[in-house]
């Protein structure tokens, strides 16, 4: 039983993680990686202080970045090297805390108005059809992220085209016209925001940006400002669309929850469980860890399955039911521990307005004219390219 990391990359991998979980928990794949699909041992790396985030800790780091990336020194390899979430204490914590407070449960639920009068609007436009990504999720998660970093409308549009190139090389396999795109979206984000960061120094504002000018160098504060603005609109934006098309699959949870609005925030819950965004992470071992009787090496690259973790039996009664009533278990669509995501509060948030929003103006709605169309799969993130809905 053998497999490679492509394999993972595909429309519906949830056979594959089923399959996986059941005969080779703990795995190694023709590359050289390991997958780790149980939750158990996945919260268990997450929280394992052997297992880092940082990708330059594995030994073969130098020759797999000439073959995979651009080369340790390129611009591709530094600026993921520079982001926070690829860190480890104290540096990891340093930069963490510098814009937590952005991101706490009480500066979030202050966003919640100017978040629900942006659905209302959007939904409105729409008419009686929406494309529920490129009309509904992606502008509604631009304008929250554009005006907390202080991104001025009019560059947000060029702004998530950037970050979306930069993001494709995330995956495990980057192909040489994506690193070639992503290194010259790397150059004009960086341009633009060292200049933001020069206008915020001469004239501060009440946003995320000068707020992190005043304690960080102009390079955090642009590693920080790509971080942000590519989690902030991408990741959630996907959660929006799979709510929408899950919701969609199951009906009868689709009408429990119109009539019973209370249950909002557990279906976005489930929905992270079920179909979450993000599919996978990555540590790298810093000692020999042993999981379900097998040792994985130091110096290892392991894949952690959070999605296949997510339907783990062990944990999830009869997982493979999406539910918004469950209450067992706690998934790990935001992860665990040190590098649990920071922006969780305000994902829950934009999920749970963004479905309030088209319940409300929308009695029912069944899928639009046209197919859905999954995106490509390149990494680790699962969504919709589109996803049309209509008013019924």
């Amino acid at each position: 039983m053998t497999y490679t990391i492509e394999e993972l990359i595909v429309p519906d991998p949830h056979p594959l993680y089923r399959e996986l979980r059941e005969r080779a928990p703990v795995h190694r794949v023709r590359e050289g990686l390991w997958l780790v699909s149980r939750y158990a041992d996945v919260r268990a790396l997450l929280l394992d202080p052997r297992a880092t985030s940082d990708p330059a800790a594995r030994p073969d780091y130098r020759e797999w970045a000439r073959r995979h990336l651009d080369g340790v020194d390129g611009p591709v390899a530094r600026w993921q090297r520079s982001m926070f979430v690829f860190m480890d204490d104290p540096e990891h914590r340093r930069l963490r805390q510098l814009f937590q407070r952005a991101f706490t449960p009480a500066s979030v639920h202050a966003l919640r108005p100017r978040l629900e009068a942006k659905a209302a609007e959007l939904v409105k436009a729409a008419g009686t059809c929406l494309e529920v990504v490129s009309e509904f999720a992606l502008p509604l998660t631009t304008a929250l992220i554009g005006e907390l970093l202080g991104v001025p409308e009019e560059d947000r549009a060029a702004c998530v085209r950037r970050s979306e190139t930069t993001g494709r090389t995330l995956a495990p396999v980057v192909p040489p016209e994506a690193l070639e795109a992503a290194a010259r979206s790397l150059a004009e984000s960086t341009g633009y925001f060292l200049d933001l960061v020069e206008r915020r120094r001469r004239e501060p504002r009440d946003d995320l940006l000068t707020a992190l000018t005043a304690v960080m160098t102009p390079q955090e504060v642009v590693s920080t400002a790509l971080l942000l603005f590519n989690a902030g609109h991408e990741t959630t934006t996907a959660l929006i669309a799979n709510a929408v098309h899950v919701l969609l699959g199951h009906p009868g949870q689709l009408g429990l929850l119109r009539a019973t609005p209370s249950l909002l925030t557990g279906a976005v819950e489930e929905v992270l469980r079920f179909e979450p965004s993000f599919q996978f992470g990555l540590k790298v071992t810093r000692a020999p860890i042993e999981l379900d009787g097998v040792t994985i090496p130091a110096g290892a690259a392991v894949v952690l399955l959070g999605a296949a973790a997510n339907r783990d039996p062990a944990v999830f009664p009869d997982p493979e039911r999406f539910l918004i009533t469950r209450a067992e278990g706690r998934h790990l669509a935001f992860g665990m521990g040190m590098h649990h995501c920071l922006g969780a509060p305000l994902a829950r948030l934009e999920a749970q307005v963004a479905l309030n929003a088209l319940m409300t103006a929308w009695p029912s709605f069944e899928l639009g004219p046209g197919t859905p169309v999954r995106a490509t799969p390149t990494g680790a993130l699962r969504t919709f390219e589109r996803l049309p809905v209509r008013r019924s």
